[in-house]
């Protein structure tokens, strides 16, 4: 059972990463002086706002409990990862609000900043984020934790888990058809393209 949860939350890493490496070039173009696609901008950030806060940290959060009861000496990256969900969620929120705004035609299309700084800020975190659980904290999960520890946490989530699951299936699938489409992956600025997409076959 811990493969195949360890799997599934490795999965949603993979699709995080991916959505941060198109939002990095979408601010990339924005440096170069042209206009990035604000209403993708704000797409990603309500999937990586939202979504993994409700079923992913929620998930995580529970495992990382578990194991610092078992092995303590993991207890300050527990509580450093923990504290890097709810920040994560935060500003993410922010950036969402932002490019909701700019895409609704409120605000001026344009990039401050500040925005551009906590763009590359949020990133970075979550990058750092997630490598710290792959490399540190997965392996000590399945080192330390029993069966019964995975049953026990799938089950106490397991009646959120069917709703939530399948409404970030299908934005993240949306956000995937699009991006490929649209060819959005691609896009490092007006004059540059890049040679792969992290999401999709273009």
């Amino acid at each position: 059972m811990s493969t195949s949860l360890l799997r599934y939350l490795q999965g949603d890493h993979q699709r995080y990463d991916g959505l941060l490496c198109i939002a990095e070039r979408q601010l990339h173009g924005a440096r170069c002086g042209d206009t990035p696609d604000f209403a993708l901008l704000r797409d990603i950030f309500h999937y990586l706002a939202h979504h993994p806060d409700r079923l992913h940290h929620a998930f995580e959060d529970r495992l990382f409990e578990r194991l610092g009861e078992r092995f303590p000496e993991d207890r300050p990256y527990l509580d450093t990862l923990q504290d890097q969900h709810r920040r994560i969620a935060t500003y993410g929120g922010e950036l969402y609000a932002k490019f909701r705004s700019i895409a609704a035609g409120e605000v001026d299309p344009e990039l401050d900043l500040n925005t551009m700084n906590l763009v590359q800020a949020y990133s970075e975190l979550y990058h750092a984020h997630l490598r710290c659980e792959e490399t540190r904290i997965f392996p000590h999960l399945v080192k330390w934790l029993e069966d019964k520890d995975w049953q026990e946490m799938m089950a106490s989530i397991l009646q959120d888990t069917p709703i939530a699951d399948a409404e970030e299936a299908v934005e993240f699938e949306a956000l995937r058809e699009r991006i490929a489409a649209n060819r959005t992956g691609l896009w490092l600025s007006d004059e540059e393209r890049a040679s792969f997409c992290p999401l999709c076959s273009a």
